[in-house]
């Protein structure tokens, strides 16, 4: 084999070392992957079916970041008190609107009994607050950033 062929060797084998953990998708520092009507919430159990109303807790596990997901903010937010140990690197949620995953911390929500949830939290996000406050205004609800709805619930 010439120098090209082993210089072109030596950088495929470097590409399959260093270039493959990369691939998978829904890695490190994204939102997770759902397979609705499939993937189950880490707290209750129940099929994720509502994208909606999806959300992850992204924690430091053994192996690097592991999402844990959600049908609803309220098992979001009771498996995170019960688990008070866990390293929480990240949160997401989607928009209600366009059901787009947002950073949980990013995001704006409105809590209204009108809203019907999987697990009855009443919590929709969005990604703006102007967005949040129309949609509060039209289901008689409150708006609000994610440090006080966490406070609240």
């Amino acid at each position: 084999m010439s120098i090209l062929g082993w210089a072109g060797f030596g950088f495929g084998c470097l590409l399959v070392v260093f270039g493959l953990p990369g691939c998978g998708g829904g890695g490190q520092g994204g939102p997770p992957s759902v397979r609705y009507g499939d993937s189950v919430c880490a707290e209750c159990g129940m099929i994720i079916s509502d994208e909606r109303f999806a959300t992850s807790t992204v924690i430091a596990g053994a192996r690097g970041d592991e999402p844990l997901l959600f049908d609803d903010f309220n098992c979001q937010m009771i498996f995170e008190a019960k688990h008070d140990e866990l390293v929480i690197v990240d949160r997401w949620c989607h928009d209600h609107a366009t059901r787009e995953w947002l950073a949980m911390g990013d995001a704006w929500f409105v809590k209204s009994d009108q809203l019907r949830t999987p697990m009855a939290s009443h919590i929709a996000a969005f990604a703006t607050q102007g967005q949040a406050e129309a949609f509060a205004e039209s289901v008689a609800g409150d708006s609000m950033d994610f440090d006080t709805l966490w406070i609240q619930d």
